[in-house]
């Protein structure tokens, strides 16, 4: 089954292709099966402080959308996929997960 993958069509151009509430909106609102397209680089060296990669606005916004996904990936809303590009280039996906999965409680 191919499932379209969504761009947000108001969002620049850049390597952060969604903020926190457009990723929020986007799992509220996506069928599962649905791809997004959160991010493309190098996420585990684009995130870190030191990077030189990103101004530090943007790169504070990539942490929240990582944390943001990854916690949905958690509770099973979504499961996380990357494509390779290039050297150092990946892109970030997140598929909707179906509306049956379990929610972990909180410990």
């Amino acid at each position: 089954m191919t499932t379209a993958v969504s761009h947000p069509p108001d969002h620049p151009a850049g390597p952060l292709l969604v903020d926190e509430n457009g990723l929020c909106d986007w799992l509220a609102d996506a069928i599962p099966g649905a791809t997004l397209v959160y991010y493309r680089g190098h996420l585990g060296h684009d995130r870190m402080p030191s990077t030189k990669v990103l101004p530090e606005l943007l790169r504070r916004q990539l942490v929240d959308v990582a944390a943001r996904v990854q916690q949905a990936a958690e509770d099973e809303r979504v499961y996380l996929l990357q494509r390779r590009n290039g050297d150092h280039d990946f892109s970030y996906l997140a598929v909707k997960a179906t509306g049956n999965a379990k929610r972990r409680s909180r410990r």
